[in-house]
């Protein structure tokens, strides 16, 4: 028992050295995207180069993440997290260039794509630093609080850029974004730990994809996907349609102040539910069985904002969705421990990011394409999808309940490669 306290102390430690330079990426990008689709419309860039902005960084990191995944067992995470730091200084500048010095579009674009390996250095470092941290036995510990830390920076930025834009201008809210994403690369030299497992690989990006051959790493990454397709694809993307075509007014706010308030209520949720889920998950071994929980809370969640045409109804949709995201994000991320060797976790770490930004990107063109059949029909479908994978999730839940049974005769399946 001694023992355990002791290692949970130290995982909450090292959880807590990790976190803010994360946090803080995530404020900075939150600062610096509301301008960006507005600024654009006022300069006169067509809607469809205003688009590629937006989408280029997920689709950098698509790429860029499994190289990050090999670079990040080779060099170790606190590297990787300090130079996707640095590398977010030279985003925000880039931003700055273009709204002093005129021609945005280029600018903006030159920012976007380099955002794109800069946060997938921050995101993979940061959550194979927490796999280091927590390892088996208190990886959701660690894991919810990388987690939570990367799902609260974005609202918390949007709110802040928001406020910046109206009260100093688009110069000053730059140059914000700047210093604290500055900060954060200076905290996370100063506190984030060395951890990583030696390795005497040399692999290349390709050694990504075949961890993937492991039916289990498949199945996560497949959670993952289906997730980040449905609650930071779809619903992120149409909410604000649907408060709209519905007429939802809360407290006399516009569309957007309503569909704002609706997903940070989301994130709130999500945030503070990975901090628990990922603690239960270490106390009893069910990280899986959470996981599971998660999907099938966001299917009653994702009917009730197709159906709702209330606040009331939308609010509690919104909720479930939030609770799902809470209990499958550290959840996914503490199974990866369970399945591979500490000195290939950077390379399960990238594949886990690629999934999440491919549903992430799929999503929003699925959304707003589906819009077409009633604001109801994405819902719809992504509750359908969710419901195809449920039984991933609970095979997963099913091999983790007999890797605890090891006395029962029954070989355990969730130990380390």
């Amino acid at each position: 028992m001694p023992d355990d306290v002791s290692g949970k102390r130290r995982a909450r430690r090292l959880a807590y050295s990790i976190a803010p330079g994360v946090l803080l990426a995530g404020v900075a990008g939150g600062i610096a995207f509301p301008v960006i689709p507005l600024l654009g419309v006022r300069v006169g860039l067509p809607m469809w180069f205003i688009g590629t902005i937006l989408a280029a960084n997920r689709a950098a990191r698509m790429v860029s993440a499994p190289i990050v995944g090999v670079l990040t067992d080779r060099w170790g995470g606190r590297r990787m997290v300090i130079v996707g730091l640095a590398a977010q200084v030279v985003v925000m500048a880039l931003y700055l260039v273009g709204v002093v010095g005129g021609n945005p579009g280029l600018y903006f674009l030159l920012a976007r794509l380099l955002h794109g390996p800069a946060s997938a250095c921050v995101f993979v470092g940061a959550q194979t630093l927490a796999l280091h941290a927590g390892g088996p036995v208190h990886g959701g510990l660690a894991a919810g609080m990388v987690r939570a830390s990367m799902s609260a920076g974005m609202p918390v930025g949007l709110a802040a850029g928001g406020l910046l834009a109206a009260v100093a201008g688009e110069r000053s809210l730059f140059e914000a974004a700047m210093a604290v994403v500055g900060l954060g690369a200076v905290l996370a030299f100063l506190t984030v730990p060395d951890l990583h497992a030696p390795s005497e690989e040399r692999s290349r990006a390709t050694a990504t994809w075949k961890m993937l051959s492991d039916r289990r790493l498949l199945a996560v990454g497949l959670l993952n996907f289906a997730m980040f397709v449905s609650a930071q694809g779809v619903v992120l993307t149409t909410i604000v349609l649907v408060v709209h075509g519905r007429g939802l007014r809360l407290n006399g706010l516009g569309d957007q102040g309503t569909a704002g308030i609706a997903m940070c209520w989301m994130v709130l949720i999500s945030t503070a539910t990975m901090l628990l889920c990922g603690r239960l998950g270490d106390r009893r071994r069910i990280h899986a069985g959470i996981a599971a929980f998660g999907i099938a809370i966001t299917i009653p969640g994702l009917l009730a904002v197709g159906l709702g045409h209330s606040l009331t109804v939308l609010s509690a949709g919104i909720a479930l969705v939030g609770l799902g995201m809470g209990a499958l994000g550290p959840s996914l991320l503490a199974l990866v421990a369970a399945f591979v060797a500490p000195e290939r976790r950077g390379r399960a770490a990238g594949a886990l990011q690629f999934c999440g930004d491919a549903g992430g990107v799929l999503g929003p063109i699925a959304g707003t394409t589906l819009m077409a059949g009633g604001a109801a029909t994405p819902y719809f479908v992504c509750a359908g999808v969710l419901s195809v994978v449920l039984p991933v999730a609970v095979w997963l839940a099913r091999l983790e309940r007999r890797a605890a049974r090891p006395a029962a005769g029954v070989a355990p399946l969730l130990t380390i490669d």
